[in-house]
C-alpha cells in the first residue's frame, strides 16, 4: 500500500478486471437531477439533449439540496424509464406519482442513495436510502413493485423504509456479485465498511465487515463523503471531505470484503477535497473533486505506483459531482449553472482526456447533483451468471452491431455461437473463455477473454431426526459437523445452523446451540464453499423432544478411598448406558478426579430417545480432628460450644448425633452434658469428643438446717476431678476450698456460722480455665 500525503482527504477503490467499452449501458441513457432538470442519452445521434420533465421539486437551503445526494434513476435494459425518486417521492415514467408514494420519511440530505434489481424478480427493485432517527442515520430499503399500477409500478405498503440499521454515514454503492446474479450493497457504519448481500431470497441482515483505513475513532467526521464502485467491479473509491482523505480499496465480489491498496490525506487550505469519485470506463482511472478547486486524475493502472494527480480544470468553479454516462464520458455539474460539462475521453491520462465546461445546456438550474443507476444487466465485454458447480452458467456479450456473428471458445473445448450462451461445466475450475464478433461482411470487429472460475457445490446426505430427551441442557451442534459434511473437507467447506429455512438462505441468525424443549424443532443446515459462499447446499433434520428424562444419579460424587476408587452407578430402566470412558455398562469405577458424562437411550416402542447427564468427582476432604472445643457456660440456658478444627473442609456438625448443621458454633444451649460430632459432608467419616459438662452454681443458699439448699456447689463440679473451688469474703479473706467430691460450702468458717452476705469464688478449672463470681448467703 502506497501512503502519500499531499495537501487533505481520503478515498477507497476497489479492483476488478479491465473492460473494453463495446455497447452502452442503457441503464443510464435517462437522468434526473438538481432542480427539475434532466437529459437524454440518444444512442442513434451519440448525443444528449435536455429533459423538461422532471416533476420531482426539491429545496435548496443553505447550499444543501433537498434529500439524497442523487435522485434514483431507474430505467430497463433497452433504457426505458420505469422510475425516478428522492427517495420519499416516487414518480412513474408518465412523472405521476406511483402507488403509495409519496412516503413519510424523508431521505438524510446529501447522502448517497442506491437502487438495484431483485435478482429473483424482474418486476421488483431495491431501493436504498438514508433517513434520520433524532442523531443518528438509519440505512433503509423500500421495494418497488412494477406489476402494480397496471405496469406503471407502485410501492410494496409492507416494505417502506425497512431499517437494515442506524448510525450509517452518507457513503452507499451497489455492486455486483461474481456469481453475475446477486449484488452487494455497500455503506458504512461507525468507521466500519459493512457489505450487505442481495439474493433472489432477499437482503442478508447480517453484512460482511471490513475494517479499512477509517476506524471507529474518527467518529462523526467519518460519515461525510461518496463512494463509487469501478465499472469493472474490482475497485471502490470513497471520499471523506471532512477527513480531507481519499481511499481506494480493492474488493472481492466473491466475499464482499474491502482491502485498502492506497490513501491520500490532503493537508492543503483548499475548501472540501474529494467531495466527488468517478472512474472511468477502463477502470484505470480515476476521477475526483475538490469543492472549489476544480477536478483532479489519477492513473491508478498499477495500484503500487500510482503518480502524482493531475489538475484538469483551470478555473475554480464549484464541482459538487461526477458521474460516468452510458457512452463513457464522464458528466461535471458547475454549482449555480444550467449547462453540463463532461470528461469525453477519460480513459486517456493527462489533458488529453479533454474536459469541455459546457457540453449541453439543461432546462433546470442549481445542479448541486447527478443522480445514480441501476448496475448494468450486461455489463461491458464477456459477462455471465452462476459459477457453481452443477449450475448452467450463462455468457453473454452485447453490442450493437447488428446481424453479428458470436463466436465462442468456452475453455473446456466446447465452442459456441450466439449472443447469449448457456453451459454447464462438468467440474469445477477455472476455464479461459473468448469470444470472436464478426459483422454481417464477417470482418472481426470485437475479441475478449475472460477467465471464469466454477466452484464446487456441496452436497448434504440425508439427514437423520435426532431425538433428545435431556432438559437445560446444550446441545452443541458444532458436534453434528463430521456427519453433516460426509467426507467433504472443512478447509474447503463450512457448515452453519438456523431455524427457518428463510434465515438459512440469507445466513441470518446462525446458531451454536440449542436446548430442547417439549415438542419439535427443525434445524435448517447450510453446507457452503468457504471461496464461493454462493456455492452451497441447504437441508434439515428435526430435534425431537417428547418428554425428559431424568437420569437419578448425583450430578457430584467424592472419592473417599483413593485405593479402591468410586463406584458410580447409573439407575434402572434404559436399554443402553454410554460414558464418557468409552464404558458401556451400566455402572462404572473411577479413581480419577473430572467430569464424566452419562448417556442413557430410553425405548419409547416407536422410537428411542436418549438423554444426558454429567458426574462431577472430586476428592473428598480428609477425615476431621477435633484441635479444640471453645465451651461458654455458666447459664442456664444461654451457653455455647464452638468446634476448632485443625484443617478446613466441608464438613458437617451436631451435639447429639443427630441433628447435623454446617456452622461449628451452637448458641443457647441448656445447662447438660453434650457430646460433639464432626464428619465430613462428603464421605460422612465421623469423629467424636468426650462428654462436656457444663458448669452452673446457684446464685443464693439458705444453710438454716431444713434440708433445703443448704449447701453452696458449682453444678457439674462432681464430673470434673481436677477442679478446684475457692470461696472467699467480701475483704478477700479465703473461707472455704472444694474438692470435685465435696458435698459443697455450708456457711461456716473454722466450724463457726458466718452471717448473711456477699461472697465470691474462684473455679480454676482442669483446662487452666478460670472462672470468678459471687452469690449470696442468706439466714
Amino acid at each position: 500500500m502506497k501512503i502519500k500525503s499531499i495537501p487533505s482527504f481520503v478515498f477507497l477503490i476497489f479492483i476488478m478486471i479491465p473492460l473494453q467499452l463495446i455497447n452502452a449501458q442503457r441503464e443510464r441513457n435517462q437522468w434526473y437531477f438538481g432542480m427539475l432538470a434532466g437529459m437524454r442519452y440518444n444512442e442513434n445521434t451519440n448525443s444528449y439533449n435536455s429533459l423538461t420533465n422532471n416533476s420531482i421539486e426539491r429545496q435548496i437551503v443553505l447550499g444543501q439540496i433537498e434529500g439524497p445526494d442523487n435522485i434514483i434513476c431507474v430505467s430497463d435494459e433497452e433504457g426505458e424509464l420505469l422510475f425516478y425518486s428522492d427517495g420519499r417521492i416516487f414518480k412513474n415514467s408518465q412523472h405521476e406519482n406511483m402507488v403509495n408514494s409519496p412516503t413519510n420519511e424523508y431521505a438524510v440530505w446529501e447522502s448517497q442513495a442506491a437502487v438495484a434489481r431483485d435478482p429473483g424478480n424482474s418486476n421488483r427493485f431495491y431501493v436504498f436510502v438514508n433517513i434520520q432517527d433524532g442523531l443518528s442515520s438509519k440505512l433503509t430499503y423500500t421495494i418497488v413493485d412494477m406489476t402494480l399500477d397496471n405496469g406503471l409500478g407502485g410501492l410494496d405498503p409492507n416494505n417502506t423504509h425497512v431499517v437494515m440499521t442506524s448510525h450509517v454515514g452518507q457513503h452507499m454503492v451497489t455492486a455486483r456479485h461474481a456469481n453475475g446474479k446477486d449484488i452487494w450493497l455497500i455503506s458504512i457504519r461507525r468507521g466500519t465498511y459493512v457489505s450487505y448481500l442481495i439474493t433472489e431470497n432477499g437482503i442478508s441482515s447480517t453484512p460482511v465487515t471490513s475494517n479499512e483505513g477509517v476506524s471507529f475513532f474518527d467518529g462523526n467526521l467519518a460519515n461525510f463523503g461518496v463512494m463509487e464502485i469501478s465499472p469493472d467491479n474490482n475497485l471502490v473509491a470513497a471520499g471523506f471531505p471532512v477527513l480531507r482523505k481519499l481511499f481506494i480499496l480493492e474488493f472481492d465480489d466473491l466475499t464482499g470484503k474491502l482491502k485498502l491498496a492506497y490513501e491520500e490525506e490532503d493537508e492543503t487550505e483548499a475548501t472540501e477535497p474529494f467531495v466527488a469519485v468517478e472512474f472511468s470506463p477502463n477502470s484505470k482511472v480515476l476521477y475526483t473533486t475538490y469543492l472549489n478547486s476544480g477536478i483532479q486524475q489519477y492513473d491508478i493502472s498499477d495500484l503500487d505506483n500510482i503518480p502524482p494527480r493531475i489538475d484538469i480544470t483551470t478555473t475554480s468553479s464549484i464541482y459538487p459531482y461526477l458521474k460516468r454516462g452510458p457512452d463513457g464520458q464522464i458528466f461535471s455539474i458547475e454549482s449555480w449553472t444550467s449547462y453540463i460539462g463532461a470528461i469525453q475521453n477519460p480513459d486517456v491520462i493527462g489533458l488529453g482526456c479533454d474536459y469541455n465546461n459546457n457540453v449541453l445546456s439543461v432546462g433546470g438550474t442549481n445542479l448541486l447533483d447527478l443522480p445514480t443507476f441501476l448496475l448494468p444487466k450486461f455489463p461491458e465485454g464477456i459477462s455471465y451468471i452462476n459459477i457453481c458447480e452443477g449450475e448452467t452458467t450463462e455468457l453473454n456479450y452485447s453490442t450493437s452491431l447488428r446481424d453479428a456473428t458470436y463466436l465462442w471458445d468456452l475453455g473446456d473445448g466446447n465452442t459456441a455461437n450466439g449472443e447469449n450462451i448457456s453451459h454447464t461445466y462438468a467440474s469445477p475450475g477455472t476455464y479461459t473463455t473468448s469470444v470472436e464478433v464478426y459483422d454481417i461482411s464477417n470482418t472481426l470487429i470485437y475479441t475478449d477473454t475472460k477467465d471464469i472460475t466454477i466452484y464446487a457445490t456441496p452436497t448434504i446426505p440425508n439427514l437423520d431426526n435426532i431425538y433428545l430427551c435431556s432438559e437445560d441442557t446444550n446441545i452443541f451442534l458444532v458436534d453434528y459437523n463430521s456427519e453433516i459434511l460426509s467426507g467433504l473437507d472443512s478447509q474447503i467447506f463450512r457448515v452453519s445452523y438456523y431455524l427457518s429455512e428463510l434465515d438459512a438462505l440469507l445466513q441470518n441468525n446462525n446458531v451454536l446451540e440449542y436446548i430442547p424443549e417439549i415438542g419439535t424443532q427443525t434445524i435448517w443446515v447450510r453446507v457452503e464453499n468457504a471461496l464461493s459462499p454462493s456455492c452451497f447446499d441447504i437441508s434439515n433434520f428435526d430435534i425431537i423432544t417428547p418428554e425428559y428424562i431424568t437420569i437419578d444419579i448425583p450430578t457430584e460424587q467424592f472419592i473417599c478411598d483413593e485405593r479402591s476408587g468410586l463406584t458410580l452407578e447409573a439407575p434402572d430402566g434404559f436399554i443402553s448406558y454410554e460414558w464418557s470412558t468409552g464404558e458401556n455398562t451400566q455402572s462404572i469405577t473411577v479413581t480419577s478426579i473430572g467430569f464424566y458424562t452419562l448417556t442413557v437411550v430410553k425405548d419409547f416402542g416407536e422410537f428411542t430417545c436418549e438423554a444426558q447427564t454429567t458426574v462431577y468427582v472430586n476428592l473428598g476432604d480428609a477425615e476431621p480432628i477435633i484441635e479444640d472445643i471453645n465451651v461458654l457456660d455458666w447459664s442456664l440456658e444461654h451457653n455455647s460450644i464452638e468446634i476448632i478444627l485443625s484443617e478446613p473442609g466441608n464438613y458437617e456438625y451436631s451435639i447429639d448425633g443427630t441433628n447435623y448443621q454446617s456452622s461449628p458454633v451452637f448458641l443457647n444451649l441448656p445447662l447438660q452434658d453434650y457430646t460433639v460430632y464432626v464428619r465430613d459432608a462428603n464421605c460422612l467419616r465421623e469423629v467424636t469428643s468426650d462428654t462436656l459438662y457444663l458448669l452452673y452454681y446457684n446464685k443464693f443458699f439458705t444453710p438454716n438446717g431444713d434440708g433445703n439448699n443448704d449447701y453452696w456447689q458449682v453444678i457439674n463440679s462432681k464430673r470434673e476431678e481436677n477442679i478446684e473451688i475457692s470461696i472467699y469474703n467480701r475483704y478477700g479473706k479465703l473461707i472455704a476450698k472444694l474438692n470435685h467430691y465435696d458435698i459443697g460450702w455450708d456457711g461456716t468458717f473454722n466450724g463457726a456460722p458466718l452471717p448473711s452476705s456477699d461472697y465470691w469464688f474462684k473455679v480454676v478449672r482442669s483446662n487452666g480455665k478460670v472462672h470468678s463470681g459471687n452469690f449470696t448467703l442468706k439466714r
